[in-house]
């Protein structure tokens, strides 16, 4: 199963990501939000490895939920807000592409899609 999810930090940047895949083709197609030095936040097909950025094919990209792109979870969202097989993120606590702080919020699902 796949879901939308906007991406918003408060100093304007704001997007929409997928995460997962659908039915007949996630076993070769899912996506979970990795950021890149050059291009910020993309999105990777984690079935496809090594793991590139799908504008400049570089191959030093960082997932979220992972640091140095994420802190640990703390406060009151405890719990990811992003999940697709072993790769999840939280709500708060993501570096922001746009103003390099850790201010980055994760929405919950939005529209689930099978």
């Amino acid at each position: 199963m796949g879901s939308f999810h906007k991406a918003s930090c408060s100093c304007g940047f704001e997007t929409s990501l997928i995460v997962g895949g659908n039915r007949e083709t996630y076993m070769q197609d899912s996506s979970f939000p990795f950021y890149c030095e050059k291009d910020g936040l993309i999105s990777v097909n984690f079935r496809e490895e090594p793991f590139t950025c799908s504008c400049c094919k570089s191959t030093g990209i960082k997932q979220y939920g992972q640091p140095p792109v994420s802190l640990p979870p703390t406060g009151e969202f405890p719990w990811p807000v992003l999940q697709a097989w072993d790769f999840q993120a939280y709500r708060e606590g993501n570096l922001c592409p746009k103003c390099k702080k850790m201010t980055l919020i994760f929405g919950g699902s939005e529209i689930l899609f099978d």
